[in-house]
């Protein structure tokens, strides 16, 4: 078999994915983060949600050196007609149709599980995977935009003047600082007003909104003690009916100790128009800045339409790194299989 699944406890092929992965980057999106072995071994063993997406090398059959790395994740909680693929080939191997022979696998495992959707991404800036995405038949559908704080950079100033104005927005709210694990009773409110996110704009993609359930934020919270990353929420109680208005998410991990990554920031339809996103927002900075002191980035993506999220984002110093495309292909689904009565007849 040309690809292989790459296994957390397989050192060799942690490794070699690792290499083509990190020379990749290099040449590709030169200002990402290097990809390290560690923090790649976690992410197979436990994903965003303890359901990890499956992550392939792949071994021309001219050759046992792998080229490429496929990932491919089948999302069962929701949209469920939707595969989420990457394909990856080293510099040095491409133009050799190895991409093309990934893909093919890619559309294979999206027949072979009935899936009628798929989704690839790329720079904004790379005509090359653009024009190679599009000789297969996809279609470019939304577009995703990186952006960076740069904590020394940041005018601590204005950020002050923004929250003493949000405070005054929201002051019928209080902040709460949250680390896990989450009380139980907190769970399910938790999910429901992480929920709002799916009001975030999401292009012309085909998609169904996602569901938020309290299974859902437990399983984020393990999956997140099992990579060994350090997750940091603060959230908005409405004072007078105890709801929770809104939260935000941060990540850090150990092995990168000069990043932090955010995660969602929602605020729930009934409590828009207090600035909570804003409040939110630069309390996590002031928590940030006493608990992880050697921060010197964080990191935070939007829908490029999104804008009212970037605004906020900008005033508090994040600026634009690049732009990524989400490209989209519809497949027809796949036979359903012959019932037990047919079967017998044939």
């Amino acid at each position: 078999m040309p690809f292989v699944r790459v296994q957390p406890d397989d050192p060799e092929a942690v490794g070699a994915a690792v290499e083509i992965l990190e020379a990749s980057r290099r040449v590709d999106d030169p200002t990402a983060p290097a990809k390290l072995l560690e923090t790649y071994r976690r992410w197979l063993r436990y994903g965003w949600d303890l359901h990890p997406d499956e992550q392939h090398l792949y071994l021309p059959e001219d050759g046992a050196d792998p080229v490429g790395v496929l990932a491919v994740d089948l999302p069962f909680r929701d949209n469920r007609h939707l595969v989420w693929a990457d394909v990856t080939v080293h510099p040095d191997r491409r133009r050799r149709g190895h991409g093309s022979a990934m893909l093919a696998e890619v559309l294979r495992r999206t027949h072979e599980a009935g899936r009628t959707t798929v989704w690839m991404g790329c720079p904004g800036d790379d005509p090359g995977a653009a024009a190679f995405l599009g000789r297969a038949g996809f279609r470019y559908a939304s577009h995703d935009a990186r952006r960076r704080q740069q904590l020394a950079d940041v005018d601590r100033a204005e950020v002050a003047r923004l929250r003493a104005a949000a405070e005054a927005a929201a002051s019928d709210y209080a902040l709460v600082r949250l680390t896990p694990p989450l009380p139980e009773a907190m769970l399910a409110e938790i999910a429901t007003v992480a929920e709002s996110i799916n009001d975030a704009p999401m292009g012309d993609l085909t998609w169904e909104r996602e569901v938020f359930d309290a299974d859902l934020v437990r399983d984020i919270e393990a999956a997140r003690e099992g990579r060994g990353d350090r997750l940091y929420r603060v959230v908005a109680r409405h004072r007078g009916t105890g709801e929770l208005g809104g939260h935000t998410m941060v990540v850090t991990d150990p092995l990168r100790p000069a990043w932090a990554f955010q995660g969602d920031t929602a605020v729930a339809r009934d409590h828009r128009g207090h600035r909570l996103g804003l409040l939110l927002k630069a309390e996590m900075m002031t928590w940030l800045a006493e608990v992880e002191p050697q921060l010197e980035v964080v990191e935070t993506w939007n829908q490029a339409d999104n804008t009212h999220m970037i605004a906020v984002n900008e005033a508090l110093g994040y600026r634009l790194d690049r732009v990524f495309h989400m490209h989209e292909l519809q497949v027809e689904a796949a036979a359903e299989p012959a019932g037990a009565e047919e079967l017998a007849a044939v």
